[in-house]
């Protein structure tokens, strides 16, 4: 008896480990993603440099750049369009006003700041400094050239890259870059000097941070969502076996306040300076630029030519609500391998939308970037026949709540829907003459975990639903190491395909995926890659730091649920399974000109 109980356990253990033996449950991915709507940037100078962007108080928009000296434009429309630049700082005296910073107080006074660099023959009457403007009518008229510090007239000795930064008591810093008290080396202190007074008069600067024998520079400030520290982003060049500029932090309680001479060095034992290694090398590089989102976590970018020869581009991260554990690195601006994007700078505006400013191709350009925990799906059923309409009623009435396409340059829109039977799926994908053959097509990859399992290998409980641009569908499943081939006959798919896009849908039902009816307030997750061909080998677009071998890093995606009230009209709409014979075939659907769907495992097309 124990020989036979013995043999069937081993058997039982070969027969199941490959489902679950490899499998292990980890921490789920729990930060925010930023999606950058890169398909379109707006250019806000039509020249210039070191682009930095505000929202103001009154809801517009207040960018400015260097560019023959300081230049200011607004924008009505949340940076839809921008007006003409105005000059409200220009150069004088072969003295170029360079790399301005700007900031609204908490009285409504907007100050933009700027650094004048005297060009050669280098005279001692002309010095590298720190130097502002104010405006106390919402940007229609401009203060005279405040002054705040001057450092040494040669390039050697200068002082760099002023940032603002003001404290819940009225207070206001500024922040610079400094190397004028090292005149015998070429070493750099960040500096800080503070008004009491909106910026009329200011302190003498105070070291903050420096580093033995290194430059610390381009600080960039912000005060974290507790009120309880200041963080300040730097570029950091002593870092030890990097050999380079890294963005780093250094950080002060609020309690503090830098006061006393305090200020933090380079010593391995302080903790008040930081950096994040994960993504080393490719957080090698400098310009950081530092912002909070509404809630509290925290976005970091530099630039970096890592990867990509000479050709510079804007990284972006999110970071929590210490400004730490940077993840999600993503690039906002789709440069291919010509452009470049220099001195980039992020403002929050609105409900928390991440605006990218860069320097491309001579020029200030923007776009937006949505920060998602989560992907949300609405109450609807969708007419599954790959075009869009009102009455399909994703989530996004335009069904672009998803954008991707800044890695890859090709740009994609994704949206979700759900009903009682249903999970819905839709995509456009912007591709001239998508590509349905060959060993490297177009396509999509759309994974489902059914359970939100936080595993580290797909499970039985993952399916992935490879689609092609002419709607033909095969579905994985996971077997706790990898993917296996199954066949899910109710699913289905359509699609349409233009010139310059195709547009794809599909309807899987919950009995499908193990589902008795839509998991409404339970765990469900999803993944997307979006598919470029190839001769050799196939782009793909991701989702940022989301595998598709590792569940626990996919998007939970959150059904919101239907008022009851709308329910009746809402059911009265044709449901997908009712929607076909018994032979798959559409039926009652005018407006269908190509469907292809899966039946008994195999392809099935219906052309109307």
């Amino acid at each position: 008896m124990r020989k036979v109980l013995l043999q069937l356990y081993i058997l039982l253990y070969i027969f199941l480990s490959p489902l679950c033996s490899f499998s292990a449950t980890v921490a789920r991915y729990n930060g925010s993603r930023i999606f950058w709507d890169a398909r379109t940037p707006v250019n806000i100078f039509s020249g210039g440099g070191y682009g930095r962007l505000i929202e103001l108080s009154d809801g517009r928009l207040l960018a400015c750049c260097e560019s023959g000296g300081i230049k200011v434009s607004f924008s009505t429309n949340k940076g839809r369009t921008w007006s003409p630049a105005t000059l409200i700082a220009p150069n004088a005296n072969n003295t170029p006003n360079c790399v301005p910073d700007l900031i609204q107080l908490s009285d409504g006074t907007i100050i933009v700041g700027y650094n004048p660099r005297p060009s050669q023959p280098y005279t001692e009457d002309r010095r590298f400094g720190i130097r502002l403007r104010r405006s106390t009518d919402n940007g229609r008229t401009w203060s005279d050239e405040i002054f705040v510090y001057d450092a040494d007239y040669t390039f050697e000795n200068g002082c760099w890259e002023p940032s603002f930064l003001e404290l819940p008591s009225g207070e206001l810093q500024l922040y610079f870059a400094d190397e004028s008290p090292y005149t015998s080396s070429g070493e750099q202190q960040i500096s800080l000097c503070r008004s009491f007074d909106g910026g009329l008069t200011w302190s003498a600067p105070q070291r903050i941070s420096f580093r033995d024998g290194y430059r610390d520079g381009m600080p960039v400030p912000v005060l974290l969502a507790d009120k309880r520290y200041i963080v300040v982003a730097i570029e950091d060049n002593g870092w030890s076996g990097v050999g380079d500029f890294v963005p780093t932090t250094v950080r002060v309680p609020i309690t503090n306040n830098w006061r006393n001479n305090y200020y933090v060095n380079g010593t391995s034992s302080q903790r008040n300076r930081s950096i994040n290694h994960n993504y080393c090398p490719v957080a090698k590089g400098g310009a950081p630029y530092l912002r909070v989102l509404p809630n509290g976590e925290t976005v970091l970018s530099h630039q970096s030519t890592y990867g990509d020869g000479d050709n510079m581009k804007m990284y972006v991260y999110v970071g929590n609500q210490q400004a730490k554990d940077f993840k999600a690195m993503s690039r906002p601006f789709y440069q291919g391998t010509t452009k470049g994007s220099w001195w980039n700078s992020l403002a929050v505006i609105d409900t928390g939308i991440v605006v990218a400013v860069g320097g491309l191709d001579g020029k200030v350009a923007m776009v937006k970037g949505y920060p998602m925990k989560q992907f949300m799906a609405s109450y609807a059923t969708p007419l599954i026949d790959g075009r869009l309409t009102s009455e399909d009623a994703y989530y996004f009435s335009t069904a672009r709540q998803v954008p991707m396409g800044s890695e890859t340059g090709t740009f994609s829109y994704t949206d979700f829907a759900y009903d009682s039977d249903m999970l819905y799926m839709t995509c456009l994908v912007y591709r001239n003459k998508a590509s349905s053959e060959g060993e490297y097509p177009d396509g999509i990859n759309f994974y489902v975990e059914s359970k939100g399992a936080s595993t580290d290998v797909p499970i039985g409980t993952a399916y992935r639903f490879s689609m092609l641009p002419n709607g033909t569908v095969s579905v994985s499943k996971g077997n706790g190491k990898d993917w296996s081939p199954t066949s899910l006959p109710a699913v289905h798919a359509a699609s349409t395909v233009a010139s310059t896009n195709y547009r794809l849908e599909i309807s899987i039902p919950w009995s499908a995926i193990g589902l008795n009816a839509a998991p409404i307030g339970q765990n469900l997750s999803v993944n997307l890659e979006i598919l470029t061909s190839g001769d050799t080998q196939q782009q793909v677009e991701r989702i940022p730091d989301a595998s598709p071998m590792k569940p626990a890093t996919w998007m939970p995606l959150k059904l919101i649920e239907a008022d009851p009230d709308a329910l009746p009209a809402v059911q009265a709409k044709p449901k997908a399974p009712a929607a076909y014979d018994m032979l798959g075939r559409r039926i009652d659907d005018s407006r269908l000109s190509h469907s292809i769907f899966i039946k008994d495992g195999k392809k099935i097309a219906v052309t109307r």
